[in-house]
């Protein structure tokens, strides 16, 4: 009897380090398994994570190309008044006087009366009258006008250092008396120097 009291003592102390023996293992297994789900990311299965893409680079269109003005002096087409208007400055040209002088008040005719200096000239003197009078807008459908002088003192005289007329008319031939008609020509008459002094003009015709 006290001999299977032994064995059975001896038993229990073994099946108690066999316990222990199979926690730490299933412990063991655990911190594996712990360990190679964290090394993929979270996910089960060995299934790498996916990967979102960064933003597209999108390339920039090139620079638009700016098509240069023309500006042939003396102008013949309405494209050279344009062009050399674009290389005129506008504030060579200082206005003293503005009035309307239009058939009908619902078309006026814009007149200014303006200085420039008596050193400007030439082709020159042509760009920066043309500047003002497109920068004024004044090339309206009613027509317009600008007298240049050297000094205001020359004003109620014929103009002294240019001028700039636009006649208007309809398709009839009469002067034009509606802001909104079309078919209209035009003829632009660009004077460069006093009207006494010989000075050199010329005349622009188009139709818009």
């Amino acid at each position: 009897m006290r001999r299977f009291t032994s064995w059975f003592g001896a038993q229990t102390r073994v099946l108690q380090i066999g316990i222990g023996v199979g926690a730490l293992i299933v412990v063991c297994a655990c911190c594996s398994i712990g360990l190679a789900v964290a090394s993929n990311g979270g996910t089960t299965g060995g299934t790498s994570p996916t990967q979102t893409a960064g933003p597209t680079a999108t390339a920039k269109p090139p620079a638009a190309t700016q098509t240069p003005q023309v500006a042939h002096f003396p102008p013949t087409t309405h494209a050279d008044l344009q062009g050399l208007a674009a290389k005129g400055d506008a504030s060579a040209i200082h206005e003293f006087h503005s009035e309307s002088v239009g058939l009908v008040a619902t078309c006026p005719q814009p007149k200014r009366e303006v200085t420039v200096d008596p050193s400007v000239t030439g082709q020159q003197l042509a760009e920066d009258l043309l500047a003002y009078f497109y920068g004024q807008q004044l090339g309206n459908p009613c027509g317009s006008v600008v007298f240049a002088y050297h000094s205001q003192s020359e004003a109620g005289d014929v103009y002294t250092a240019g001028r700039v007329l636009l006649d208007v008319t309809d398709s009839s031939g009469q002067a034009n008396v509606d802001p909104n008609a079309t078919n209209l020509t035009y003829s632009l008459t660009l004077d460069i120097g006093g009207a006494l002094a010989g000075q050199q003009e010329y005349i622009i015709t188009y139709h818009q």
